[in-house]
């Protein structure tokens, strides 16, 4: 049986017909995932992204950037938000298909070469990012003078800045590998836009494809490894920090005022919030880390292989994963965070008041 291959996990690989030898998944059975998972639940999830990652920018922006907290976070739900719009944008061809089924697929074309990668993308410039808060969060507990000394507003900054360029821009050449053309459709009757590869891909597919799979894999993987390690040597120095002041409570206050002074009531809870960030990007990256682990185990878990269907379950669930990760920060700081909170309330407060209704 013969089904169209449009894994977002996977676009360059992308082929108008291939047979499936798939025997776990049937064609039927994942064609109806498809639908429901690819598009239905991402489509809901990413608008629920657009809504909080905006919530989130509009506080931290009322907030002001004093200190360096507030300018990774932003940077993170940036690129959160252009990963939640991305993929809207590129799920559009379902509510165009209502009006003309030549214009959805037009625009499905189209929109390809962009929406389908920068979604992916935008999630390995925010693992970066989450990893950059990680390392500055330990070095922060675990050498309060040597974090003060370095990770000032400006060095933060500086870092978000070129982190962002640097993970973004080495993927910026797959946008060059289509071109767009404009051939008539029997099925529709009518001229419809195609993608395909271009000169450029044809001459450098033998870079391009081999070093595309090599950082995609290597950027997560390294992440999850520094995540987990800075994680948690800071969840070690905070709990020393916690056994420390209760065994030496009464005992010597002044050097109790002083590791009081280090880890201060506000900055573990700031800590606490940041972890609570950088756990749920580790749950985001673990799932993705076994996935390649079994496509070592298994080789014919790939694409256009024996398990070709499961691969590209797996790939559209790692994908609601990474939709589903993007989306949830904001609750985090609404939670975790006392001055958030007061900020986006105050802030909704008065927009209402400034705002009456009728």
């Amino acid at each position: 049986m013969l089904i169209e291959l449009t894994t977002s996990e996977s676009p360059l690989l992308v082929v108008q017909l291939v047979a499936t030898y798939d025997k776990v998944v049937s064609d039927y059975l994942y064609n109806q995932f498809e639908t429901l998972v690819a598009f239905w639940l991402i489509s809901i999830l990413s608008c629920l992204g657009l809504v909080t990652n905006s919530f989130s920018m509009a506080v931290f922006m009322a907030q002001g950037f004093r200190d360096g907290v507030n300018i990774s976070m932003m940077s993170i739900a940036m690129w959160d938000f252009i990963k939640c719009f991305t993929a809207v944008v590129n799920r559009l061809h379902g509510p165009i298909s209502l009006i003309s089924a030549s214009a959805a697929t037009s625009w499905r074309n189209m929109s390809f070469p962009v929406t389908a990668y920068t979604p992916i993308f935008s999630g390995y410039v925010t693992f970066c990012l989450t990893t950059y808060v990680s390392v500055e969060r330990c070095f922060c507990v675990s050498r309060p003078f040597t974090f003060k000394a370095i990770f000032s507003r400006n060095f933060t900054l500086v870092a978000m800045v070129v982190i962002s360029g640097v993970v973004f821009g080495a993927y910026v050449v797959v946008y060059f590998i289509y071109d767009i053309a404009y051939t008539f459709s029997p099925d529709f009757n009518t001229t419809i836009a195609v993608y395909r590869y271009n000169a450029f891909f044809y001459q450098s597919q033998n870079i391009v494809m081999p070093y595309y799979r090599f950082t995609g894999i290597v950027i997560p993987f390294a992440s999850f490894v520094i995540l987990c390690i800075s994680s948690s040597c800071t969840v070690y120095y905070l709990r020393k920090s916690s056994q420390f002041l209760t065994a030496k409570n009464g005992n010597d206050a002044g050097l109790k005022d002083t590791v009081n002074m280090s880890f201060s009531r506000r900055e573990k809870q700031v800590v606490a919030m940041l972890l609570s960030v950088i756990f749920t990007t580790i749950g985001n990256l673990f799932p993705r880390i076994i996935f390649y682990m079994a496509q070592l185990v298994e080789p014919e878990l790939f694409l256009l292989r024996k398990y070709h269907n499961v691969f590209s379950v797996v790939a559209v669930c790692l994908f609601a994963l990474d939709i589903l990760r993007a989306s949830v920060n904001f609750f985090l700081f609404l939670s975790m965070s006392t001055q958030f909170k007061q900020t986006f309330f105050r802030k909704y407060e008065t927009n209402s008041y400034n705002n009456p209704k009728e």
